[in-house]
């Protein structure tokens, strides 16, 4: 009986012998399968393909800053075009960034009666579109995912009730110093600002309203040429929709040594302008953060991409800056 145990015990501690020196197959396939999962973690989770309307303009520097701070953050994809505000490129772009197949095309849009026929090649490619600072026109909604900007009627409202502050209730003379006509925010800014006039019950001269292309020399002509219109004291205040803009017209307000009877704002928060405010140039600016809008876009980019529901617009919030409030912000500006 006792050998017969022996005998036993002598056999199972050989299969286990065996089994231990058996080289086993699963440990040496485990490296082989974890190999396409390193791989897949370095495929972007979303490839964005954008257009601007014109790079050359620090709020869309501003904007590529956003959008390339948070690719890091979703491992996202985004290349840009820049059409210099042609909108014959843009199209040209468009159906460039078409062919590459993205997962999302943003377009910050030149014309936006134009760039319609292009956006809906994009949807009919199955290829969702935001539209980004500057919307396309109201026949073109259905084409597009969402637009991603600023509350640029807000904005102008803020400026406009800097100006009633700045102005009172006595007549005054006013100019208008536009972007691209038709464009978004230069519509929203200047109807927010006659708003800001309205609900103070105050009525002011609109003498001028005309684009400069968001370009701060063009502005610089512009005003030059009002300003031999409109010969002192014949201009109370100017609001240009954008902060160079509004740097081009002070500079050739200054060089007419009109300043201290023309009041100039924009909009933004460039630094020269915020700058200019403190140094008791310009009157005031709204916060335009132009940063966030590129943050947002590439939010809502990997939003879409995974199927998630996004709303029709995403709107970057607004501050009025102001000489009382300029140095609280100081440190925003762009």
């Amino acid at each position: 009986m006792k050998r017969i145990i022996y005998v036993s015990i002598l056999v199972l501690m050989a299969i286990a012998l065996v089994a231990c020196s058996t080289p086993a197959a699963a440990p040496a396939a485990a490296p082989a399968a974890a190999q396409p999962a390193a791989a897949a973690s370095t495929e972007p989770t979303v490839k964005i393909c954008t257009i601007h309307n014109s790079a050359d303009h620090p709020s869309i520097t501003a904007v590529v800053n956003g959008m390339d701070d948070e690719a890091k953050v979703f491992n996202a994809k985004v290349t840009y075009l820049d059409p210099a505000l042609d909108p014959q490129k843009q199209a040209t772009m468009i159906e460039n960034c078409i062919s590459q197949k993205p997962d999302v095309i943003v377009v910050n849009v030149v014309d936006p009666v134009a760039v319609v026929t292009s956006i809906k090649k994009a949807f009919d490619a199955g290829i969702p579109v935001i539209t980004q600072n500057a919307n396309v026109a109201p026949e073109g909604y259905k084409y597009i995912k969402m637009f991603i900007g600023s509350e640029s009627v807000s904005q102008g409202y803020a400026v406009g009730k800097m100006m009633v502050a700045k102005l009172g209730n006595k007549p005054a003379n006013i100019i208008f110093i536009g972007g691209n006509p038709g464009q978004t925010d230069y519509i929203n800014r200047v109807q927010g600002a006659k708003n800001a006039f309205k609900d103070a019950g105050v009525t002011y001269n609109v003498i001028a309203d005309q684009p400069a292309n968001w370009n701060k020399d063009k502005a610089m002509a512009l005003m030059q040429d009002l300003l031999t219109r409109f010969p002192s004291p014949g201009i109370d205040a100017v609001f240009a929709m954008d902060d160079p803009m509004a740097i081009g017209a002070l500079n050739a307000i200054k060089a007419a040594d009109r300043l201290k009877e023309i009041a100039v704002f924009g909009v933004n928060g460039n630094i020269d302008a915020c700058k200019s405010i403190k140094a008791g140039e310009m009157f005031g600016t709204a916060l335009q953060m132009s940063y966030l809008v590129g943050v947002y876009s590439v939010r809502a980019a990997y939003d879409i991409k995974i199927g998630r529901l996004v709303p029709d617009q995403l709107l970057a919030p607004t501050a009025p800056v102001t000489p009382d409030t300029v140095d609280r912000w100081m440190s925003t500006c762009w």
